[in-house]
């Protein structure tokens, strides 16, 4: 049988055009070889889903697959910046894990997680006293993923130095007694700012803000108004730390399970509760991870980056096509939303590191039939 992660090739290309392409990926395997999954499918088939998707960068920015697909990651969704070499990344592929990846690509297991796959992450900091570095994850409530978004999600804390973990909680009811289910991203309050002191949860099936203390108190904080403010989905805080960016997606009118392309944006939201007016910026569809750009970031230095997966590629099998409609904007001056990085799959994981910016990319989440394989690959961007 023919090797495929030995027949994908990456080339990157170099180009002072607005929009180029940078990566290719391309494998020639004939029909009639076969790859044995729970669905069978053709290595043809096979190396299409396994190649990295080629993307296009804004002029001013080159960009380098760090991790390609097929080395280790199933589900790179979220990941935490340990210091300007590591970082932690969270894979609910397979049985879950978290891997130590750094800048020269080096992926390393840092817990391999059997029970409660984890996929949203964040480091716990001074103020949470005992807890303090440990890594808080939202993740899957069953093994396997059994339960998918409709079980009510763990909230687990893992121990870095020896990979274990135990769980916090399970989300509760939300005012409205909907269960605490389809967690989506977890951050920790800024310290001594106004949400200080709290993890910070956004949940996408009962469409409601969680917080947990360090007591371990999980509690509902706020629902949102699915028609007049939308599904959350990925979260962060202003500069100055005292405003929380919430990420939302619009449901369609004739499918409430499905979103509205241009209908996401990011909400400004105080720690009363109350929203302030208007939204940071609109035109988004499925928002993620966001982050600021440090000082040696080039031209685009304080500028607030923003990802955004587009149509989620779940419920599919392994031989169907993923879209190429996931991207990378940022918030240019005059509140403009400008496209970085476009062309890519299902990226979520956006963030900065050693004066670089890193994109974590699921790839095709394959939940139909539950094939299982390392099609997540991660993406480093550099300023010219």
């Amino acid at each position: 049988m023919v090797s495929f992660y030995a027949r994908i090739k990456v080339a990157l290309l170099a180009s002072a055009s607005m929009l180029v392409p940078i990566a290719t990926a391309a494998a020639d395997a004939g029909d009639g070889e076969w790859v044995e999954l729970p669905l069978s499918v053709s290595q043809k088939s096979f190396a299409r889903v396994m190649a990295v998707p080629e993307i296009t960068m804004t002029t001013g920015l080159t960009a380098q697959v760090l991790v390609p697909t097929g080395t280790a990651l199933f589900d790179p969704f979220d990941f935490h910046v340990v210091d300007d070499k590591r970082m932690w990344v969270a894979d609910d592929g397979k049985n879950g894990a978290i891997f130590e990846v750094t800048l020269d690509g080096k992926v390393t297991m840092l817990a391999d997680i059997q029970q409660h796959a984890p996929y949203a992450i964040d480091v716990a900091p001074p103020s949470f006293g005992k807890h303090a570095g440990q890594v808080y994850a939202i993740a899957f409530a069953r093994p396997e993923k059994a339960g998918g978004w409709e079980l009510p999600n763990a909230i687990t804390r893992i121990d870095p130095a020896t990979g274990e973990d135990e769980v916090v909680c399970f989300l509760p009811e939300n005012a409205e007694r909907v269960p605490g289910s389809g967690g989506f991203f977890a951050r920790f309050g800024p310290e001594g700012s106004p949400f200080a002191g709290r993890l910070w949860l956004t949940a996408a099936s009962n469409h409601t803000i969680y917080t947990i203390t360090p007591d371990d108190q999980c509690q509902p904080f706020k629902t949102l108004d699915l028609d007049r403010e939308g599904s959350p989905r990925g979260l962060a805080f202003s500069a100055d730390g005292n405003l929380m960016l919430l990420g939302v997606a619009a449901p369609a009118p004739a499918n409430r399970n499905k979103t509205t392309p241009g209908g996401g944006s990011i909400l400004r939201l105080q720690a009363d509760g109350d929203f302030r007016s208007p939204p940071l910026v609109t035109g988004l569809h499925e928002p993620g991870a966001m982050a600021y750009a440090p000082s040696d970031f080039g031209q685009f230095s304080g500028e607030l980056f923003i990802s955004d997966a587009g149509e989620w590629d779940n419920d599919v099998e392994a031989t169907e096509p993923i879209s190429r409609d996931g991207r990378i904007y940022r918030i240019a001056a005059g509140a403009r939303l400008e496209i970085v990085a476009e062309g890519l799959a299902n990226p979520v994981g956006v963030g900065f590191i050693g004066g670089k910016m890193v994109l974590t990319d699921i790839n095709g989440d394959f939940h139909v039939g539950k094939q299982k394989f390392p099609d997540g690959f991660i993406y480093v961007v550099s300023p010219e």
